[in-house]
């Protein structure tokens, strides 16, 4: 069952959908549905991912499930990847919230925050997976201070032209936390650094 929309992003739409097991439990999570262009772009996407399914650390959404789909009514394949639902919001809304409230974030926070995430992107590099993404609405609040990566991107999807067109086009805010070489279809272990480098400051001034 589907709950609601998420914003849409440049790469996808974002569902909250609840299941329902055999003994009554009701489990949320999040799907993400990315548009291909066609059935080889969504099959190499779909190979790619599933790298995303071997993670296994504490500040990282778990991935559930990757398949693709066919779409009748708007005749579109998409590939949709379920991932764990944290409820507590992304740290986009708590740095909002604070700016709002003319809050600072705590340096024990910030310092929590900084440990952790680049514990866990330490843990992907090693295994030479990259966010490609990364930016405060894809990192999850789990806890006062603690926080998971989210929404990882391929590199099939991220060089799609046309979808990173749409992304490049998004408002000053968006773009801010894109590293130089990105936007020339580059992505190393170095620009996830970066994209977190920028997330720091944004949280440091507040």
């Amino acid at each position: 069952q589907v709950l609601e929309q998420l914003q849409p992003g440049a790469l996808g739409a974002m569902l909250v959908v609840e299941l329902k097991t055999e003994k009554g439990a009701e489990n949320k999570y999040i799907i993400k549905q990315v548009e291909c262009i066609e059935e080889n772009q969504a099959n190499e996407a779909l190979k790619e991912a599933m790298d995303l399914l071997k993670l296994h650390h504490s500040n990282i959404c778990a991935y559930q499930e990757l398949f693709v789909t066919w779409d009748n009514e708007i005749s579109s394949l998409f590939l949709c990847l379920v991932m764990q639902h944290s409820g507590q919001g992304d740290l986009s809304s708590l740095i909002k919230e604070k700016r709002q409230k003319s809050e600072k974030i705590t340096d024990m926070v910030i310092l929590k925050f900084l440990g952790q995430m680049v514990d866990a992107l330490f843990y992907i590099h090693k295994q030479n997976i990259f966010h490609r993404n990364l930016k405060p609405s894809n990192i999850l609040v789990t806890g006062e201070a603690s926080f998971m990566l989210s929404d990882f991107s391929t590199e099939t999807l991220m060089t799609d032209e046309m979808k990173w067109k749409i992304r490049v086009e998004e408002s000053r805010y968006f773009k801010s936390w894109m590293a130089p070489e990105t936007f020339g279809f580059s992505f190393t272990e170095k620009s996830d650094i970066w994209s977190l480098g920028c997330i720091l400051l944004d949280m440091t001034t507040c």
